[in-house]
């Protein structure tokens, strides 16, 4: 009994490995690849790093105006003392001659401790408030990093699609050339046709299956994409579960045309209006050089001379010094420096105010142009469907008029060669419809 249930786990375990690797599989609607790849891209993560960086900053700065502690503990060895001379005639000694006398011991040693606050410094207070911005702007950095990993994702995603469309396409038109090449074979044997035509459809079905070849390939090389996008590994094992029908359906041009664009929506705006903040902080941080900073500290040290080093005796003393103070800087004259800073800031500021300005246009132009790009894309997309749907029409009647006797192969060739053109332009359409859907959407912060 007991070898047959080993035999039984043995015959199974190639069946349980295969189910393993198969639940490896991770599925992704497009809504999840991008919360996905929001989380794991890489420059996502590197501007998630930003802010814990530019907290941090923040906590650094409010540090320098909080109290400070610091010690310091000192040891000097005289080899050789100072010798100093004095008058001789100072300790009886006869006039004009002097005596060789040294002053200290040869072991000294001090421990100071020593606190400090500043109380008053109109950099630091201005210099908190720009970390704060900075913070601001990290923050909007990241929102604009995800709206971009979003745009590469939808973009890879629907890519991915339309390879897997172009395949599907190539593999009904592979099924039918087969059928057909078959049925030519079948009606050369009794005579009713020629071996040439035949061969003429037999290299027309080897170009559909090099064709075909090329589809699998784009289809690798965009899921590869796709993945690389989303902080993946190539080895992964993905499943879009969205196509393109359910996709199409969600567009809603009517919908997206008829928003009304906000400027104060837009994140590069946003970004912009934080860089002018940050300039306007730097005119008030250039203008405190003007004022003074007031500190105060509190100072302890104790000092100790020996002669044998021995000051680890607790019976020896130790000399003590405490000193309260309070240092306060008063600028005077800097020969114009400060007067020029300043000038300097308020210049940057003024180049701020035109570089919004600049931007403001430069977006709401751009707006414009995704609106008008997506709506030549929608009419450009139906056309394209449209010709794709005759083109099939066409080469279908053509096969049967072939059958029939009554179109040559020439004939079925021309038609095909067009279906091949029209479904590439009908691919290329939706593509690019895709594209300036996002394009818009990415301007009013909507993916």
């Amino acid at each position: 009994m007991r070898m047959i249930r080993k035999m039984a786990f043995v015959f199974l375990l190639p069946f349980l490995f295969y189910g393993s690797v198969v639940s490896q599989v991770q599925e992704f609607s497009l809504k999840q690849a991008q919360d996905y790849a929001v989380l794991h891209n890489f420059q996502s993560k590197n501007a998630v790093i930003d802010i814990a960086l530019a907290d941090k900053k923040i906590r650094e700065t409010l540090a320098q105006g909080l109290p400070q502690a610091e010690a310091t503990i000192g040891y000097t060895n005289f080899i050789n003392l100072a010798t100093q001379l004095i008058p001789a005639e100072f300790f009886g000694g006869q006039p004009g001659e002097f005596m060789e006398i040294q002053f200290g011991t040869k072991n000294n040693a001090s421990v100071q401790a020593q606190l400090s606050q500043l109380v008053y410094s109109g950099s630091y207070f201005v210099g908190l408030k720009m970390s704060k911005v900075a913070r601001e702007m990290s923050n909007l950095q990241l929102e604009q990093v995800k709206l971009d990993v979003k745009q590469a994702i939808t973009s890879a995603y629907i890519l991915c699609l339309v390879a897997g469309k172009n395949q599907e396409l190539m593999k009904e038109t592979i099924s039918t050339m087969e059928l057909l090449v078959k049925d030519s074979k079948a009606m050369q044997g009794t005579g009713f046709m020629q071996e040439t035509d035949v061969d003429k459809l037999s290299l027309l079905l080897s170009d559909l299956k090099t064709n075909q070849l090329n589809a699998a390939n784009q289809i690798r090389n965009a899921y590869s994409l796709l993945k690389f996008n989303m902080g993946l590994t190539f080895k992964d094992e993905i499943r879009l579960t969205d196509n393109l029908d359910i996709l199409l359906m969600a567009t809603d041009p009517a919908g997206l045309l008829a928003q009304e664009y906000d400027l104060r929506n837009n994140v590069t705006y946003r970004m912009i209006d934080a860089q002018q903040n940050l300039s306007r902080l730097q005119i008030k941080l250039a203008q405190t050089e003007y004022q003074p900073t007031v500190s105060a500290f509190l100072s302890q040290s104790e000092n100790a001379q020996r002669n044998a080093f021995n000051f680890f005796s607790f019976d020896q003393k130790w000399f003590p010094t405490t000193i309260f103070g309070v240092n306060v800087g008063i600028p005077i004259f800097s020969s114009g420096k400060r007067y020029y800073k300043v000038q300097q800031a308020n210049l940057n500021y003024e180049k701020s105010i035109n570089t919004k300005r600049q931007v403001e246009e430069s977006l709401s132009l751009g707006t414009l142009t995704a609106r008008n790009n997506f709506e030549v894309s929608i009419e450009t997309f139906r056309n394209k469907r449209d010709n794709f749907d005759l083109a099939r029409k066409i080469y279908t009647k053509d096969q049967i008029r072939y059958k029939a006797g009554v179109a040559s192969t020439t004939d079925l060739n021309q038609t095909y060669n067009q279906l091949l053109q029209a479904q590439g332009t009908y691919l290329g359409a939706m593509m690019d419809l895709f594209t300036k859907k996002i394009e818009l959407q990415k301007m009013y912060n909507q993916l």
